[in-house]
């Protein structure tokens, strides 16, 4: 592979800590993969950790480049159904996916993918709040269930399992139906 500049070095970087993992990320495996010469890689990087300073950066960056506007417009099952699908392809684009993996995979041994992890975390339960109270239901249950929801089906995105969100989307407005009904 011909390096063509630091872009090429942080995917290279980005998929060695989302599919091995942070002990595996090193100048001479990083070059390996790369296939260069180690010494060359300190043309772009004063080190590793220089490296991984960045993926955090530019990741985040794509991460909030993702962002999307809430539309309220529509029954409870639209709104809540195109929420689910707008977070759904931010879970799965291609450009966002490898992140998010590094991120979730190190958030336990790394401040700043704990960090990362608890701000997307927060970020969801935000637009979730906002979007259950405008729907008229001032319930955090609700708000935190819908939320779970969301994460639960990022963690599974991040397993590889594949499924279909909207669904549950809809299961979910027709359970707040239900809750209308009893009112």
């Amino acid at each position: 592979m011909k390096v063509k500049g630091r872009k090429d070095i942080l995917d290279a970087a980005l998929d060695i800590l989302a599919f091995e993992g942070l002990d595996r990320l090193s100048m001479e495996s990083l070059a390996r993969k790369l296939g260069m010469n180690k010494s060359s890689l300190y043309h772009w990087f004063r080190s590793k950790d220089d490296i991984i300073e960045m993926i955090f950066t530019e990741g985040h960056k794509t991460l909030m480049s993702k962002g999307f506007r809430l539309t309220l417009d529509g029954s409870p099952e639209e709104v809540l159904t195109r929420a689910a699908s707008e977070w759904q392809s931010i879970f799965t684009d291609d450009a966002v996916l490898p992140y998010l993996r590094a991120i979730y995979s190190l958030k336990f041994s790394d401040p700043r993918a704990e960090e990362e992890a608890r701000a997307i975390k927060l970020m969801i339960e935000s637009q979730i709040d906002v979007l259950i109270s405008s729907l008229g239901y001032q319930d955090q249950f609700l708000s935190s269930l819908f939320s779970s929801l969301l994460l639960q089906k990022l963690e599974s995105e991040l397993e590889g399992n594949h499924e279909d969100i909207e669904d549950r989307a809809k299961r979910f407005a027709m359970l707040l139906g239900k809750l209308e009904e009893r009112k």
